[in-house]
């Protein structure tokens, strides 16, 4: 995005050295190409409709302007894209919002990397090379539980003390290379060595911990679901909320809602699957059949679509043949099975 001829002409060079990735350059009508797209407003107001439709925004204009634009639309690090600033020349390219979980920090680098810039990165972890809270969790495919807490323990991060990681849940580490001041936990007993600790865990209690400490939940859940036909997205809401709460599973947890094809277009998963922010998993009627053999048989719902049961078996080969924390249950036409879906 530029508002100038010189930003332009950069953005089309940036744009050839990026041929590897979807990009669109936006700028004002005067100073459009054939392949350019048009700001058709003050760029403020531009800002807010367009900051909700791209990962990335890479605006190749004042940094003050781009400060004044984008201020009325910050929501939260875990929902903002990553916002970066470059000159016209080309010569920076500043990672401004978002640097972690936004990707500006990575897409900086890759810019500068590709257009031979110089990336200007100012985050507290990056600039001291270690690792904060929320890209560890990305790394390990969790999301933080609460972001004050996460903030409380990238500080002692920074600080240089000591932190445990407790791997509750078996998050995969390989290829993972943690700072010196984090180590994993053996024994909990020598727990009270350290200033603060990482937990990886599904469970909504709150740990015995007389420490600070961060919860890290990782995407495992996955759920079997059936449901009769337009059955309301709030239902199928509900539904869910009171099957994980009776587990004590954080709702964070939840990775995808696997059904048949026949409901494929069911607009009350569709929306449940929105709501939680959760992948839509269609298992085929061969795959079902497979497996059904290992699950409680209904006549009722063989003569009605042909396979002997749904939930069970769909949510047992979307979490790649996991571990059963729930068998199916009936709630006044939906069915959920709960599953912990293999690393």
């Amino acid at each position: 995005m530029t508002l100038s001829g010189d930003g332009v002409d950069l953005a089309e060079r940036l744009e050839k050295r990026l041929d590897d990735k979807d990009t669109h350059i936006y700028t004002k009508e005067k100073y459009a190409k054939e392949t350019t797209k048009i700001i058709d407003a003050d760029i403020t107001s531009f800002m807010g409709r367009i900051m909700g439709e791209y990962d990335v925004l890479c605006c190749i204009m004042a940094t003050g302007i781009v400060v004044r634009a984008i201020a009325p639309y910050l929501g939260h690090k875990s929902t903002d894209p990553g916002i970066l600033v470059m000159d016209t020349h080309g010569d920076f390219v500043i990672s401004l919002l978002s640097g972690h979980l936004g990707g500006a920090n990575d897409a900086a680098r890759l810019i500068a990397k590709r257009i031979d810039a110089t990336a200007v990165i100012t985050t507290g972890t990056d600039v001291k090379g270690t690792m904060a809270v929320d890209v560890l969790a990305e790394k390990i495919h969790c999301v933080i539980d609460d972001f004050t807490d996460a903030k409380d323990i990238t500080a002692l991060i920074l600080n240089d003390e000591a932190i445990g990681l407790i791997n509750e849940e078996n998050c995969d580490l390989d290829g993972v290379t943690l700072p010196g001041n984090i180590e994993l936990v053996a024994d909990k007993s020598d727990i009270e060595k350290y200033a603060g600790v990482i937990i990886t865990s599904l469970d909504t209690q709150k740990p015995e911990i007389q420490l600070s400490w961060v919860k890290l939940v990782p995407k495992k859940i996955v759920l079997g679901i059936g449901c009769r036909r337009d059955t309301p997205g709030k239902r199928i809401i509900e539904a869910i909320q009171a099957t994980l709460d009776s587990l004590n599973l954080n709702e964070k947890g939840l990775k995808s809602l696997a059904t048949i094809g026949l409901k494929a277009d069911e607009i009350g998963i569709k929306e449940a699957c929105d709501y939680f922010k959760a992948k839509k998993v269609i298992i085929s009627n061969e795959m079902v059949q497979m497996v059904q053999s290992r699950f409680e048989a209904s006549d009722f719902v063989f003569q009605t679509i042909g396979l002997y049961s749904v939930s069970e078996p769909c949510g047992y080969v979307a979490s790649g043949f996991g571990e059963c924390l729930l068998e199916k249950q009936k709630m006044n036409g939906i069915t959920l099975s709960v599953w912990r879906a293999e690393n």
